[in-house]
């Protein structure tokens, strides 16, 4: 049962886990180093091929890739003697994620190869994959699914959240990181649904509390309604 908690991990980066097995797998999280390390390494990778400029591949790659992800998916299980298996939801996601990794990796080994400039480290990716880093939950009651990934050294965090209903006709979310001397602007925020990463402005030590609350389009100086949301980095 162990092992197939831990084959949660691609899973889980991709956001294909649904409500009950994400939360039950961030519990496991928790208390298991390893799978976190190995979850923050795929989000990185997940965030830097996002911004990476896409081209198109050899005709002839496409079917080795779909040729390694054939061989990535195990066979469809029913429920053995009470023993719960990996739903084949979450293998075919997985064998998705080998998918994008290896299409990125073409593409950044062939601008190597080709001697164009590097591309700058994604800060995102660099906060997710930091050896310092560590996932935060919000406290119970708030907007959606959120938490925020601080890597103290690096002195930067992201903020994620999936859920987060659209904010009101004129209105958007803002972020704020509260310290000592108060509360100070860390970014807008879309809602409808999706999945929201965003780097926080400014330095973020992982002594002080993140916010979010509902504020007037283009956003405020100081925070004019009760928080939807409150990540304590202190914990």
């Amino acid at each position: 049962m162990r092992d197939e908690v831990n084959a949660l991990t691609g899973a889980y980066a991709a956001h294909a886990l649904p409500d009950g097995e994400r939360e039950a797998f961030e519990r496991h999280l928790e208390a298991c180093p390893a799978c976190a390390r190995e979850v923050r390494e795929l989000q990185a990778t997940l965030a830097r091929l996002g911004s990476a400029a896409a081209a198109a591949p050899p005709a002839a790659l496409w079917d080795r890739v779909r040729a390694g992800a054939a061989r990535q998916l195990p066979p469809a299980v029913a429920r053995v003697a009470g023993r719960r298996r990996v739903p084949v939801l979450l293998a075919a996601a997985a064998a998705l994620l080998v998918v994008a990794v290896s299409l990125g990796a073409l593409n950044l080994g062939s601008a190597g190869r080709a001697g164009g400039p590097e591309r700058p480290a994604d800060p995102v990716a660099a906060v997710l994959a930091a050896p310092d880093a560590r996932r935060v939950a919000a406290l119970p009651g708030g907007a959606g699914q959120a938490a925020v990934v601080v890597s103290p050294r690096r002195g930067q965090a992201v903020f994620e959240a999936s859920g987060l209903a659209p904010a009101p006709a004129g209105r958007t979310y803002q972020l704020w990181v509260v310290g000592r001397s108060g509360p100070r602007p860390a970014g807008l925020v879309e809602g409808g649904g999706g999945r929201v990463t965003r780097l926080l402005d400014g330095p973020v030590t992982g002594t002080e509390q993140v916010a979010m609350t509902v504020e007037r389009r283009g956003g405020a100086a100081r925070p004019t309604s009760e928080p939807v949301v409150v990540v304590d980095l202190r914990a």
